[in-house]
């Protein structure tokens, strides 16, 4: 527009004159300007005013392009573009995670997660399997060394003071040795057991042999209670304690045979290799033992623990294993193939005792076998290092066999074995009574049998043990 003013102006037509001066009115009325009246005039100085006003119009125009703009921060250009913000809150999401996932796990976790960034090992363990695998034969002809235990003996007195016996027992002996686990502690272990120890001295006056299998953090409680209990009831116990780490290398090889058939999915609660810890108790157990009793921690006595061991002596020769029966319709539903293409077979049959006239509590008529029971488990120890026919029953072949024959798949570790060795092999596991293995859970009574859950549950006679599996609670 000013050059088209100025245009105007060196011609001096009268047309393009009268344009320039309507245009230069509506310029001045934006700028709020005031000129004199005499357009003449202003026709003089027109060319000199616009030139004049075009430079202070390119001056505006230099200044503002010369002054920079406050460079935006960081942040702000790394939120501009939209992958880029989903990026940002995808990190800041997954720390938000890890923080809580952090602040709620337990400390031992912790420092496990922390030893695996903050420690070498697993380069360790990465360069030692790259090893394994370019030389496999030179680590094939490496003999493994086999673990060596040495379990801890100690005497406790109802007094304040302890004694250890280090490896040795000193000459103390007792008759009466007790295997118990007490690994993994938490709150409700520590109950159980803390009412285990409870019921055992308050109903016994017998010199005790308590054999603790347990890991080194939860050895202190298991400590702890028993001295709380001794001085209780003013009894002296000889414990001895056992590294679960030792232990569950000792029988690795049994569990690696028996685990595929006999346990729930890989890293579960019953896919550990203690479950079978009653089938390789003669391995861990000193050579000097013959009798040995292994029970759960919930298991709580009613009566003298000397009157179980009196059942050793109703062992017929050849039976190595004392167990009670199951009080579940578990093995029924384990069974249910077996049973479809047998239906007039006892294998999974509730267990009916019946007395008869004149006879004692071991003659009775079972017409129904529903499985074994593995929370009180009595061993013949000698008999069974010395059996060369049960230690074949151990084979992977034999095991392979007998789980065909019955089409069976167990979850509950030993306790599946022993059962299946009572379908086929029943000479060698003498029939506990269920007074001595009273178990209390009624999970399969919600879940599809209800119906003919209590002739399952059904126990008579007088409750010599209580067993609360499933977390039930003990009647008082």
């Amino acid at each position: 527009m000013l050059t088209y003013l100025v245009l105007g102006c060196n011609r001096c037509s009268s047309a393009d004159f009268e344009m320039a001066k309507n245009s230069f009115k509506t310029l001045i009325s934006q700028k709020h300007k005031t000129f004199p009246a005499d357009l003449n005039m202003y026709g003089m100085k027109c060319k000199s005013q616009l030139l004049e006003d075009q430079e202070n119009v390119t001056l505006i125009i230099n200044r503002r392009n010369s002054i920079r703009q406050k460079p935006k921060s960081w942040a702000w250009t790394l939120l501009r573009c939209r992958w880029q913000k989903k990026l940002v809150l995808l990190l800041i999401f997954i720390c938000v995670c890890v923080l809580i996932v952090f602040a709620n796990t337990h400390l031992l976790v912790r420092g496990n997660i922390l030893s695996a960034f903050l420690s070498n090992r697993l380069t360790k363990h990465s360069h030692a399997e790259k090893q394994e695998a370019r030389y496999p034969d030179i680590q094939a002809t490496t003999p493994a060394v086999p673990p060596v235990l040495r379990p801890t003996h100690y005497l406790l007195n109802y007094s304040a003071t302890q004694l250890e016996l280090g490896s040795h027992l000193n000459g103390l002996s007792s008759d009466y040795n007790i295997f118990v686990i007490y690994t993994r502690e938490n709150y409700h272990l520590n109950l159980k057991f803390d009412l285990f120890a409870h019921s055992l001295l308050k109903h016994t006056s017998a010199q005790l042999h308590l054999h603790v299998i347990t890991d080194s953090e939860s050895q202190p409680s298991v400590l702890e209670i028993l001295q709380r209990q001794i001085r209780r009831f003013r009894r002296t116990v000889i414990y001895t304690i056992y590294d679960v780490k030792v232990c569950s290398s000792i029988i690795q090889d049994i569990a690696a045979k028996l685990s595929p058939y006999f346990s729930s999915a890989p890293n579960s609660y019953y896919s550990d290799s203690l479950f079978f810890l009653s089938l390789g108790l003669h391995r861990i157990a000193d050579q000097s033992l013959n009798r040995a009793i292994l029970l759960d921690c919930d298991i709580v006595f009613r009566s003298d623990v000397r009157l179980l061991f009196n059942e050793f002596d109703n062992f017929l020769p050849h039976q190595l294993y004392g167990l009670a029966p199951e009080l579940t319709p578990v093995y029924r539903h384990i069974l249910y193939r077996y049973r479809v293409r047998y239906p007039k077979t006892s294998f999974g049959n509730p267990y009916y005792p019946i007395n008869n006239e004149g006879s004692n509590q071991h003659s009775r008529v079972h017409h129904g076998y529903p499985g074994l029971n593995s929370g009180v488990v009595l061993l013949l120890l000698n008999r069974i290092r010395n059996s060369k026919s049960y230690l074949e029953k151990l084979t992977h072949t034999e095991v392979h066999t007998l789980v065909a024959k019955y089409s069976f798949k167990g979850h509950l570790g030993d306790q599946d074995f022993f059962t299946l060795l009572g379908y086929e092999y029943p000479n060698l596991i003498y029939r506990l009574d269920c007074i001595w293995n009273r178990q209390l859970c009624t999970w399969w009574k919600d879940h599809g049998y209800s119906q003919i859950f209590d002739a399952y549950f059904r126990c008579e006679g007088n409750i010599k043990m209580y067993h609360g599996n499933c977390n039930t609670r003990i009647p008082e």
